[in-house]
């Protein structure tokens, strides 16, 4: 890899010349931080007093609505598999692989909605990006219950993909924005537990929707009122919260400089409005760039068993209701996997790379036994245990969000980025459906598939750590080891919207 020869200047830090366009909080930064080197040793006790008080505060004010704008759109999409269950393809007259269409023409969408997403990430308030997404996307959620076939069904599901693209770039880049790179890994992991812990409530709130008999209203259609209408709900919350952290009414003057010093430190800047097509370039000539793609493609193809977890669950032998309270562990599982890692992440570090493989293991054995007794009679409560573990392959995707959040830094390159990553996401999301065959009451052939890539996705977060150490040494051999003045000259470089590459001082977090 090849870096740009940046020379340490000796000059005061504030005083390093910026070229081209620089971030929002780069004046209020360079104003304001100690530039004399190391803190003292009260000085850091005090410093780090206030920073954890911010934090404290960040976690009261946005993580929850953090937690719940992630669990709300889980479960905005998993309402697919709840409503199948109860006659969606018979009210829709779904024959063949149209129910496979169905689930993949959200992701259709989703490709499609990636330039506008692009454009909104790099350009536009996140705050109010994920407030209009999510009322647009409650909407549409009540607009599914006016689909009476399967072409209104393939044109909701389209729009559907096509407004929520914005918002997993979005909802990364603002938790970059507030936190350190250390406490990054653990708020997304948190996070991230709320897809497991909201499926496991709206399962038992579907499971009660599907008994309600209302002529004029199908099963199906009251779990997408009561999902719009909360999205909607949601949605109208965001437009209160702040765009940055000098934005954020909540903070004195004083937390608000603090705030910011705390991410500016991550060296990947806080927020800029313009477009930098030199990091676009940048981008393509990053092999973590394409590595991060594959880990993507090989991770996603699996979540084709979303769509299809109910189905496979009652192969195993359930009725309708049954396997809504059978495929409920499976959250627990989900949602547990989470915390669990969220608490190892807190007290050892970010574990980013090691979150990406190690909580596949389970999920390898879990698949694994599935795909054994798919012949045979098998107790079908056996299999359920074995499929709840395959869910503790949830972990490995809020750990690859922590990653792109905080190991690739300008504006435009992490938009660019999450883009690519989300194209890709798309694509694999289209291909899984396919993978499971339509009419059929055994899916041996798509358990064996997700085994593969599973094994696949944990081998690339192996190369991926690799790679990301063996270039911190090289960058050490070439710069010299990160000290306190470094990192103070690393932050401004990064507010001065200079890529990770283009930085002399950023080291990846790995």
């Amino acid at each position: 890899m090849e870096y740009k020869d940046e020379k340490i200047t000796e000059q005061p830090v504030a005083a390093l010349p910026v070229e081209g366009k620089v971030d929002d909080g780069y004046e209020i930064y360079a104003k304001n931080v100690d530039v004399q080197g190391d803190r003292t040793p009260q000085e850091q006790a005090i410093w780090e007093a206030k920073s954890k008080k911010i934090a404290t505060k960040f976690d009261i004010y946005l993580l929850a609505m953090m937690c719940f704008l992630v669990g709300v759109n889980y479960i905005d999409k998993a309402a697919l598999a709840w409503a199948v269950l109860f006659d969606l393809k018979k009210d829709l007259g779904l024959v063949g692989n149209q129910y496979s269409w169905v689930s993949s023409m959200f992701y259709f969408g989703y490709l499609a909605g990636q330039i506008p997403a692009f454009y909104c990430t790099a350009r536009l308030p996140l705050a109010k990006v994920i407030s209009v997404t999510c009322i647009i996307w409650g909407v549409l959620m009540l607009g599914t219950m006016g689909c009476r076939n399967f072409s209104d069904m393939m044109a909701v599901r389209f729009l559907l993909g096509f407004f929520e693209a914005p918002l997993v770039p979005s909802l990364v880049s603002y938790t970059a924005l507030f936190y350190t790179r250390k406490e990054n890994a653990v708020r997304t992991l948190i996070w991230g537990a709320m897809q497991g812990t909201f499926y496991l409530i709206f399962t038992l709130v579907a499971y009660g929707l599907g008994h309600i008999k209302n002529d004029g209203l199908k099963q199906w259609a009251w779990i997408y009122l009561v999902l719009g209408l909360l999205s909607i709900a949601l949605g109208a919350g965001w437009l209160f919260l702040p765009d940055t952290p000098i934005k954020a009414r909540f903070l004195t003057e004083e937390e608000k400089v603090i705030a910011l010093e705390r991410v500016a430190e991550n060296m990947t800047g806080t927020k800029g409005s313009s477009i930098q097509l030199h990091q676009v370039v940048d981008t393509i000539k990053d092999p973590m760039y394409y590595l991060s793609l594959l880990y993507v493609f090989f991770a996603m193809v699996p979540n084709g068993l979303s769509s299809f977890n109910t189905l496979v669950i009652s192969s195993f032998g359930f009725n309708q209701f049954n396997t809504l309270l059978a495929g409920l562990p499976s959250s627990i599982v989900s949602a547990g996997s989470l915390l669990a890692w969220g608490i190892l992440a807190r007290k050892y570090g970010g574990l980013r790379t090691l979150g990406m493989v190690l909580p596949l293991i389970p999920a390898i054995a879990g698949i694994a036994a599935v795909y054994a007794t798919t012949h045979g009679n098998h107790p079908k409560w056996g299999r359920a245990v074995a499929y709840w573990l395959i869910n503790s392959y949830a972990v490995t995707w809020p750990f690859f969000q922590a990653h792109i959040g905080v190991n690739f830094a300008g504006h435009t390159k992490r938009s660019f980025i999450y883009g690519s990553v989300l194209v890709m996401f798309s694509a694999a999301n289209i291909v899984g459906p396919f993978i499971f065959p339509s009419g059929q009451s055994n899916y041996s052939k798509a358990l064996a598939i997700i085994l593969v890539f599973f094994c696949v996705q944990s081998l690339l977060a192996v190369i991926i750590r690799v790679y990301m150490i063996m270039d911190n040494r090289k960058r050490d051999r070439k710069f010299g080891r990160v000290d306190r003045r470094m990192e103070t000259e690393g932050a401004l470089e990064g507010l001065s919207d200079k890529t990770d590459r283009e930085n002399s001082n950023f080291r990846y977090v790995y």
